[in-house]
């Protein structure tokens, strides 16, 4: 089949999210959908795929959107309504509103620092929807706490989760995760030292937004920055996105203390309500921060101790979904996940905090009840991603811009995984899916095959920005229901920006 039809026929479904959700404004939950069932057209009637085929591919989809991505998904908002309900919430906004009031200096410290931080420990879209909750309840607007915790969820993404995507990476191409991971740190570097400068004006609306906090941004770059290269290259890439977090969120928060210096300027961003910040904090700063520092511990240690990992991962089962050749094997820890070791977590802060199951139960139920729309996006996207890559349409876009670009592809690798990110929703699936491809590619024309592929896991954290799938989870945080489009072209010169970065970084060094 001629190639460039097979590019006409793989990029179709992508031309139709980003018409139905930025041009049409059609809900994601009806747009995404609209493309399952393209993508399912496509397979069945041009490329001439079984209907047994098309129908698994869907069906691994939907699985693997349920588990892990949608468990951990609602664990999370779970895990904030339970912070909300106890009054541990209160104390946080307290908390953060005693280091500064500064809405750009808490965009950091929240955004950037603790999403990092989330990211680090759970990732699937965790980090966009705790801390944008927060920023809600300290007063920003959803639309704008949405689009800076999505802009901010990027460059730490690909060492999520105790570092799964380029582990997975490694895994698919034989190449050593060590120096994947180093490589994606160095390519990541001047992004991450770039994007809290894009929080900060997307907060205070352009470029006079950074005075009064010009330093301290740049501290809270370079403090996530050089300590994940440092990490990533004499450590591994389990934990570099999760301490580099703590180290900019410890500077950012001193440096909001030291350096900042109110003047009139600077009044104009500070929160002020008396309903957004109570004056009295119900409850302690360790019952507040108990959950959550139990899901720091216990997804830090079941990922780490190796003998407590290995039993936890021996009680899962695996299984082959896809009616065709080459179906992907998915494995489902019944323990060893981030969704069911925040519920866990959740269950320990009941007993130690005294509240009663039954309250977990009803904000669990409340939760399931909310998520529907959600579900429905998420389900139909993941879905739609796995009938493009059985049905060959994923590769032939990359296949036709190596043929394209030949020599010069190094410049381009990166726009496949920005791509690829965009499509699944996630670094891991996207490194899974063109990990091989990328190495290959650079061997054919005499390129480091580590580089490429790492420039295409680096670029991949631009598409998160994007991903309706990522999007479609910033919609639980309120009152922004068929708003996708306005949040993707609002994040999408961000990501743009991101992976003209990374792919003049790959091309020239």
């Amino acid at each position: 089949m001629n190639a460039l039809f097979l590019l006409c026929v793989g990029i179709a479904p992508i031309i139709w999210l980003f018409l139905a959700l930025c041009v049409f404004r059609i809900p994601g939950h009806a747009a995404c959908p609209g493309g399952l069932l393209l993508a399912a057209a496509l397979a069945l009637f041009v490329l001439g795929k079984a209907p047994a085929e098309v129908g698994t591919a869907a069906l691994e989809g939907a699985v693997f959107a349920l588990w892990p991505i949608l468990l951990v998904v609602i664990a999370a908002m779970i895990l904030y309504k339970y912070s909300v309900e106890t009054g541990g919430m209160e104390t946080i906004k307290s908390l953060l509103t005693g280091i500064s009031r500064d809405r750009r200096v808490l965009v950091l410290i929240l955004a950037w620092g603790f999403g990092g931080f989330l990211e680090g420990i759970a990732g699937f879209g965790v980090p966009v929807l705790i801390p944008g909750s927060i920023l809600v309840a300290l007063g920003f607007n959803p639309m704008l706490a949405v689009v800076v915790c999505l802009v901010a969820n990027s460059a730490p993404t690909p060492f999520a989760a105790i570092g799964i995507p380029v582990s997975a990476l490694s895994g698919v191409t034989g190449l050593d995760a060590g120096v994947l991971g180093s490589n994606v740190a160095a390519q990541l570097f001047i992004p991450c030292v770039i994007l809290p400068f894009f929080l900060v004006m997307l907060v205070g609306g352009g470029f006079r937004a950074l005075k009064g906090v010009t330093l301290i941004t740049l501290i809270s770059g370079v403090s996530f920055a050089l300590p994940m290269l440092l990490i990533s290259r004499f450590i591994g890439p389990e934990l570099p996105t999760l301490l580099g977090s703590i180290c900019a969120i410890v500077c950012v928060s001193i440096a909001g203390k030291r350096l900042y210096r109110s003047d009139d300027h600077n009044r104009k961003y500070q929160i002020t309500t008396t309903q957004v910040i109570s004056r009295e904090a119900p409850v302690s700063v360790f019952q507040a921060c108990l959950p959550f520092a139990l899901v720091l511990i216990i997804v830090t240690a079941t990922s780490l101790i190796a003998p407590l990992k290995e039993k936890l991962s021996a009680v899962s089962f695996e299984t082959v979904v896809f009616a065709g050749e080459g179906g992907h094997t998915l494995s489902f820890a019944a323990l060893q996940t981030p969704g069911i070791l925040i519920l866990i977590s959740l269950m320990i802060a009941c007993v130690i905090q005294g509240v009663r199951f039954s309250a977990l139960l009803r904000i669990a139920c409340v939760t399931l009840i909310e998520s529907r729309k959600t579900a429905v996006t998420i389900i139909t996207i993941v879905a739609m991603a796995k009938i493009m890559d059985y049905s060959g349409m994923t590769d032939a876009i990359a296949l036709m811009l190596i043929a394209v670009f030949a020599g010069m592809y190094p410049l381009v690798a990166p726009v496949i995984g920005m791509l690829g990110t965009f499509i699944t929703g996630s670094d891991t699936t996207c490194a899974i899916l063109f990990g091989n491809l990328q190495a290959g590619a650079a061997r054919a024309i005499g390129a480091d095959p580590a580089w490429i592929a790492s420039a295409g896991l680096s670029a991949a954290a631009a598409g998160k920005m994007i991903s309706p799938q990522s999007v479609a989870i910033g919609l639980r945080i309120g009152g922004l229901d068929g708003r996708e489009g306005d949040i993707i072209r609002q994040t999408l010169k961000y990501a743009l920006i991101c992976t003209g970065i990374i792919c003049l970084i790959t091309y020239f060094t």
